[in-house]
């Protein structure tokens, strides 16, 4: 099974400007991995944290992963971005992989005339490989419920 070794926010690639970072994700594979030629999807996460980390619970359905977060401390982590990539094992030529993507951050417009604004981001990243259970929530249903002994 592959394993997320470092997440590193790139500051040199920062550009406030366009409203992206560059993250850097390393990952190991098990030889399993590349003699099964496994494929994953990569999911990134980008929050501004207040406070206590919000706890991610992870809805895993391959490239449609969602997260829900659970806050501590009533101080809700601001969701920024997220970016979702295909990883595949078969023509790796190492057992390490390291992986730089730029995620858009939403957070609005960003002029020379704006005022200056702080934020510490901090990423989560989930591996999810081919083989693994996958999940999803149904939409909204209403339906109006009778007791039993009613008489219609």
């Amino acid at each position: 099974m592959a394993k997320i070794t470092k997440i590193l926010i790139n500051q040199n690639a920062n550009n406030t400007h366009r409203n992206e970072i560059s993250v850097l994700t390393v990952i190991d594979f098990h030889d399993i991995d590349i003699s099964l030629n496994m494929e994953y999807i990569l999911h990134l996460f980008v929050y501004d944290v207040n406070g206590n980390k919000d706890i991610p619970v992870i809805i895993s359905n391959w490239d449609d992963t969602k997260i829900i977060e659970v806050s501590k401390n009533n101080k809700k982590d601001d969701f920024l971005g997220k970016k979702h990539l295909l990883i595949k094992t078969e023509n790796l030529e190492k057992k390490s992989l390291d992986i730089v993507t730029n995620v858009g951050l939403n957070i609005g417009a960003v002029t020379p005339q704006s005022p200056l604004s702080k934020r510490t981001l901090e990423v989560f990243a989930t591996l999810i490989p081919a083989v693994d259970r996958v999940s999803k929530w149904s939409e909204n249903f209403k339906i109006n419920l009778m007791p039993q002994n009613s008489i219609l």
